[in-house]
Order: structure tokens, then C-alpha cells, then sequence
């Protein structure tokens, strides 16, 4: 016996089928991201940071001296909002923006000795707080995650 061909409703030249907005993966995604960015968020209570704030400094932790195109890039934010970022972090003396010994028209965003500091604790606050947002996870699903 050959089960029956689905057939959705036709709205213009497109088939659709209908669905629960709650079930649709945009929703599940944007609910996700919801959840992890308040979790985020929460973790950097104590240092008075933004959640984008804690993530630039976990990267220039990571890797000190960047261009502000280079950390836009990697935090992946667009150049605009980078730069407000880096402003409101200057402004709380954690980074500051040097002229390239190289390069003298581009700019590479350090960290101040307070920011060093805060960098560091940041890093690891970053990384309890992934292990323990994962920890529900099986191995399986978290490399499923991480693959978005």
C-alpha cells in the first residue's frame, strides 16, 4: 500500500504546510538564543559588562592587539556597533585604541593592565559558563550545537 502524497495549501505559485509557530525552528532558535544570552548575561553580573562586551574581551584575552575590523570579525558585529562597544570599553579604562607600530594610519585595540585582569576572569568565567549551559547536553547534541 502506497501512503497518500502530502498535500499542502497553495498561497500564489507556493505550496506551504501549516504549522504551530511554536514548532517551527526559527522560534526554537530565537528561544534558544534568548535563554544563553540571559545565562550570558547573568555570568557577567558581577563585572558590569554587557554580554558583547564580556565576549570582546574574552577574545582580546585570547589575542591581545587586534584591529577593530579583525575583533568585529571574530565577535561578528558590524563595524558601527564595534565601535560603540570598544567606545563605552575605553571609556571604562579596559581597552585602549593604539596606533599600529607598522601601520601608523591603522588603529589595534589592547587591553589596559585592568583589563588584562578583567580579560582574564572573563575568560574563565566564559568558560564555567559554557561547560555548565552544556552540561545537559549529551556529547552528540552539544557538537550539533556547535555546528549552527
Amino acid at each position: 500500500m502506497n501512503p497518500r502524497p502530502v498535500r499542502y495549501p497553495v498561497v500564489g505559485t507556493h505550496r506551504f504546510r501549516l504549522m504551530k509557530p511554536d514548532d517551527c525552528i526559527f522560534f526554537r532558535l530565537a528561544k534558544a538564543n534568548q535563554m544563553a544570552g540571559r545565562f550570558w548575561k547573568e555570568q557577567l553580573t558581577p563585572f558590569k559588562l554587557t554580554a558583547v562586551q564580556g565576549l570582546v574581551l574574552a577574545f582580546l584575552n585570547a589575542q591581545d592587539g587586534l584591529t577593530p575590523a579583525q575583533l568585529g570579525k571574530r565577535v561578528r558585529l558590524d563595524s558601527a556597533t564595534m565601535t560603540g562597544v570598544l567606545t563605552r570599553l575605553e571609556k571604562s579604562g579596559l581597552v585602549a585604541r593604539c596606533q599600529d607600530r607598522e601601520d601608523r594610519r591603522s588603529v589595534r585595540i589592547r587591553l589596559t593592565a585592568q583589563g588584562r585582569r578583567t580579560g582574564r576572569r572573563v575568560a574563565s568565567t566564559l568558560a564555567v559558563a559554557h561547560d555548565t549551559f552544556m552540561a545537559p547536553f549529551s556529547p552528540e547534541e552539544a557538537d550539533l550545537l556547535g555546528a549552527l
